[in-house]
């Protein structure tokens, strides 16, 4: 579950930083790929262990503050730079102005600033101005011993203020404030090219890519020195102008955690997934609709399962019957157990229906186990006899059917099978919605004919991916978060 504390950076990022000493990260990326804007990010959430200074070389801070209004405390101003007195300064036993030997270097001043001609005249070297860096450096010298993080957006650009290249510029800040002063450094680079690369501790690549006809971000680690790279791959949102990365959250076993299941009531007359943000892009299902839900190769068993959850407790908890065929050939009690904490023995018992082989199944007296003979999928779910079968529960009917369980009773001539049922569903005002594996040939392709509605779920590295076909839509991100009603899903818009 998402929590209050749960970072928006990798995780590998953050331990990065919060490692003893100084460390130096590349993030670099064309334009318009997030750069800045996960800069900022990385400030806030490292300011608990350092504080944080952003310099910005090509944006105002004026307009910088206008878009990120915390940003204030953390902005660095160039103006400041005229308070340098230029006296050596020790605090704790550690000497200031030695630690800007690169910068001196730079300057032009070198080790010792006056020497004699060949003609005996007296030669000063006063060296270039360079007030901009001195106020950085002086910025950081006060906070010492204590550590900073300094944040310069862009390099490319402050090298070119000063005629250098972006290499020696860096390599200078890189010794001086990481190595000679223990601090952080974050560089921003204006491209993607790897050029610079071997001068960090740390590079990320960000860029945009397509999927699908769909537009995605991606967050690429390439190297964190020292720290281990779990998941080198990070899909990742803009979404309100806050960056946030999606990885494992969908592992943790939390499609529903509501001790008594509040459910989602019918929208404008079309009825609730049980999923409040799927329901936001669908609109709620309509009676007599097909939906499919394809899902593709890597897809863990907790994002199917909070599908399945969610639609049986929403229904049954309104009166509302279920027939329910579960995925990956779960028995009827197994499938039961999924939703024991959310929908009460009785409602389960009267309103939701779990075929099972007649042959195959164990002694059951549960209500909720509806035998079949496992043949013939079209005398096995003939309408009237599920009718019969939830006789005391309210319109709409749900058949929710895992194919993956249907194809394995079946066999492959199952969507011929099916044909006459989803007939029914339509004439009789029903709702079928199917979960398709990759295992599952025919029998989805002739159902993504006939679906009213069908959405896609992927898996894309670390992170699960739900967009629509019918209806058309973006890629959301799926990870799981306290609802006030419905399952636990939570989907973030990729944008």
């Amino acid at each position: 579950m998402e929590t209050a504390t749960e970072k928006r950076i990798p995780p590998e990022v953050y331990q990065f930083f919060s490692k003893p000493g100084g460390h130096s990260l590349i993030v670099r990326g064309d334009a318009g790929t997030g750069k800045t804007t996960l800069a900022l990010q990385i400030i806030e959430e490292i300011s608990a262990v350092d504080r944080s200074f952003y310099h910005s070389t090509r944006v105002s801070d004026r307009s910088l503050l206008s878009q990120f209004s915390w940003l204030k405390d953390h902005v660095w101003n160039a103006e400041r730079s005229d308070r340098l007195t230029g006296d050596i300064q020790v605090k704790d036993g550690i000497s200031i102005a030695g630690g800007r030997s690169g910068l001196s270097d730079l300057k032009g001043i070198g080790i010792s600033p006056m020497e004699c001609t060949q003609e005996g005249s007296l030669s000063i070297t006063i060296g270039k101005d360079m007030g901009e860096l001195e106020g950085i450096y002086q910025n950081i010298e006060e906070r010492l011993p204590e550590r900073s993080l300094l944040v310069i957006d862009s390099i490319d650009a402050l090298a070119e203020k000063y005629g250098l290249t972006c290499a020696r510029l860096l390599n200078t800040i890189q010794y001086d404030i990481v190595e000679v002063y223990g601090s952080n450094v974050l560089f921003v680079v204006e491209n993607g090219d790897a050029a610079l690369d071997y001068l960090g501790d740390g590079v990320i690549n960000l860029r945009r890519s397509e999927f699908n006809r769909r537009r995605l971000r991606e967050l690429e680690i390439l190297k964190l020195r020292g720290c281990e790279i779990q998941q080198p791959r990070y899909i990742f949102t803009l979404d309100g102008g806050r960056i946030r990365t999606f990885g494992y959250h969908w592992a943790r076993d939390a499609s529903v955690t509501q001790t008594q299941w509040k459910p989602i009531g019918d929208l404008d007359g079309r009825i609730s997934t049980g999923i409040s943000d799927i329901d936001r892009f669908l609109g709620g299902l309509e009676e007599g609709s097909i939906a499919l839900i394809e899902l593709g190769h890597g897809v863990p068993a907790t994002v199917s399962g909070a599908i399945e959850a969610s639609l049986v407790s929403n229904f049954a908890i309104q009166r509302r019957g279920v027939l329910w065929v579960p995925m990956r050939k779960a028995s009827a009690e197994g499938a039961r157990s999924r939703t024991i904490h959310t929908v009460p023995t009785e409602y389960f018992d009267q309103y939701v229906r779990i075929p099972e082989k007649a042959d195959q199944m164990a002694y059951s007296n549960s209500p909720y186990v509806m035998p079949i003979e496992g043949s013939d999928a079209f005398s096995d779910f003939k309408w009237q006899n599920v009718e019969y079968a939830l006789s005391n529960a309210e319109r709409p009917i749900l058949a929710l059917m895992g194919l993956d369980t249907m194809q394995s009773m079946y066999g492959s001539g199952l969507d011929e099978q099916l044909m006459d049922f989803l007939a029914q569903v339509r004439r009789q005002g029903g709702i079928f919605v199917a979960l398709s594996p990759p295992s599952v040939g025919s029998v989805n392709a002739r159902l993504s004919d006939l679906s009213t509605t069908r959405l896609r779920i992927e898996r894309v590295g670390g992170t699960i991916l739900l967009y629509g076909e019918e209806p058309f839509t973006e890629c959301y991100a799926w990870h799981f978060k306290n609802k006030g009603a419905g399952g636990d899903v939570s989907l973030t818009p990729i944008l």
